[in-house]
């Protein structure tokens, strides 16, 4: 069959993208860190764009009117493409920049928020990973996170070398953080603190690797000893008793001591090589992400929540000065002016997009924070169920620019750095009329079948009928959808492993 070719008229809508619309969007997925790096290249690539020395706030600059359209940018797309600006009077007026709304609660001082130590986090996080599961008193748990958070480089819990810092720190903290302080500081014994505390510290002690949180180097040798199989007892003697003698290899006078050969003590000695001085070198790299939270969530006085951003700059952003009066001389060419134009209007959208980047991720954290009181108050044991379009529909703004804002973004809370996507989770209905988070439910689920009888494993109707006598409205078909979504095996199953 012979191919013609036809002229046919048509309409069709199409929905064009803004240059601003869309580097706001790729901005916004953005991580802080990320955002540091865009802004130090942007700096490199568009002279018109630099950082204003002057600036002591911690702020982005941007242009007093927020509308996101490149009609009201005033700018060019296209540098060929005429314009009604006059850009003599545009210059000659200056720049009317002015700071972007500030959707946080407070204003905050960035510089005061040092950026935190991925590394140091990132074992806190580790090890609370460890007891996700667990359902700890929120009393033993708020003391558990201030102890990860605690851990140095060393893997041992801060000594009394910092004892000035934590005192100087310790003001506004609560009864059960002030008594790890006094533990830390050696001025008082762990055996006299509070219940909640005591409990803490033997959780974090029985944590992997082996040694996390001890004392010091001998109290780290004692805690891994103990917990290898058939580890000599001599060898657990020598350091608990005999710990000086042992550094200065006075292998002789232990001997005499302990009324044992040199030889017994030799061996025993021997033995304490198998033991690691350094506990985080046994935590493999791959288990570790190096993550720096973009929020800052901290309670007031007054019991409010305030919300800081990292927002990737330590200054503001400007325009260069001298070339403004570039368009103005006309020694410069047309096709000079044309390269500038274009790049002032890259600089002009990079700030824009940048402010409005801040702007909606404070609303979308501050709502996140209004949402979930409960879990910033009192712990993640008090997770409530929340969907992406529950936050949308309160900051009003699309379900998918609130998936970006909470896409690979951390905060810092007192309970330690969370992805913003765990705060989203559907809920199951209860007979009086509430809902419960299915983050709770899976979790109670994991516990009850940690800790049944391995012989007589629980069944999901079991499992069920627990779960009610725990306050949990939970019907077989939904235990047994969450089991095998957290990939544990049937009852039948796991009574033969």
């Amino acid at each position: 069959m012979p191919m013609q070719m036809n002229i046919a008229q048509g309409m069709r809508l199409d929905q064009k993208l803004s240059a601003q619309a869309i580097l706001t969007s790729q901005i916004l997925q953005m991580s802080s860190l990320e955002l540091e790096a865009a802004i130090q290249q942007e700096l490199e690539t568009n002279p018109l764009l630099e950082i204003d020395e002057s600036s002591e706030n911690d702020e982005i600059e941007a242009e007093s009117e927020q509308d996101n359209s490149d009609a009201d940018i005033g700018l060019l797309d296209d540098p060929e493409k005429k314009t009604d600006i006059d850009w003599d009077d545009y210059f000659q007026d200056g720049f009317k920049d002015s700071e972007p709304e500030d959707f946080s609660r407070r204003d905050p001082d960035e510089d005061d928020w040092e950026r935190p130590q991925s590394y140091d986090l990132d074992i806190q996080q580790y090890l609370l990973n460890q007891v996700k599961d667990r359902n700890l008193p929120a009393g033993v748990y708020e003391c558990l996170v201030y102890l990860a958070g605690c851990v140095g480089d060393n893997g041992f819990l801060s000594d009394g070398g910092e004892a000035k810092e934590i005192e100087a720190e310790s003001s506004g903290k609560s009864p059960l953080i002030k008594a790890i302080d006094s533990v830390l500081q050696d001025q008082q014994s762990l055996n006299k603190a509070p219940k909640e505390v005591r409990e803490a510290f033997e959780v974090l002690r029985n944590l992997e690797p082996p040694g996390i949180g001890a004392f010091d180097l001998r109290d780290c040798m004692i805690m891994q000893a103990k917990r290898i199989a058939g580890f000599p007892k001599l060898s657990i003697e020598i350091l608990e008793k005999h710990y000086d003698l042992l550094l200065d290899l006075r292998y002789m006078q232990i001997a005499k001591v302990m009324n044992l050969p040199v030889q017994d003590i030799t061996n025993a000695v021997k033995e304490l090589a198998r033991l690691n001085p350094h506990p985080l070198s046994q935590i493999p790299a791959s288990k570790l992400s190096f993550v720096t939270p973009d929020f800052m969530v901290e309670r007031e006085a007054n019991g409010s929540f305030s919300v800081s951003l990292r927002d990737g700059t330590k200054s503001k952003l400007k325009i260069n000065d001298s070339y403004k009066g570039l368009l103005k001389t006309k020694s410069v060419n047309s096709s000079e002016k044309v390269w500038i134009r274009n790049k002032l209007n890259s600089a002009n959208i990079f700030m824009r997009s940048v402010a409005s980047r801040k702007e909606t991720m404070l609303l979308v954290m501050n709502a996140i924070v209004r949402r979930q009181y409960d879990f910033f108050a009192r712990g993640p044991q008090h997770l409530r169920p929340m969907i992406l379009q529950d936050v949308a529909d309160e900051v009003e703004r699309n379900v998918s620019t609130v998936n970006r804002v909470t896409n690979g973004k951390y905060v810092q809370t007192a309970y330690g750095i969370f992805e913003l996507k765990k705060f989203f989770s559907a809920g199951v209905a209860q007979d009086d009329g509430t809902e419960v988070s299915n983050v709770k439910i899976k979790n109670s689920i994991k516990d009850l079948i940690s800790g049944e009888d391995k012989s007589n494993p629980l069944s999901d109707l079991e499992i069920s009928e627990l779960l009610e006598k725990r306050g949990l409205k939970v019907a077989r078909r939904t235990v047994n959808k969450y089991r095998e979504a957290m990939g544990i095996l049937p009852v039948k199953v796991r009574k033969n492993r």
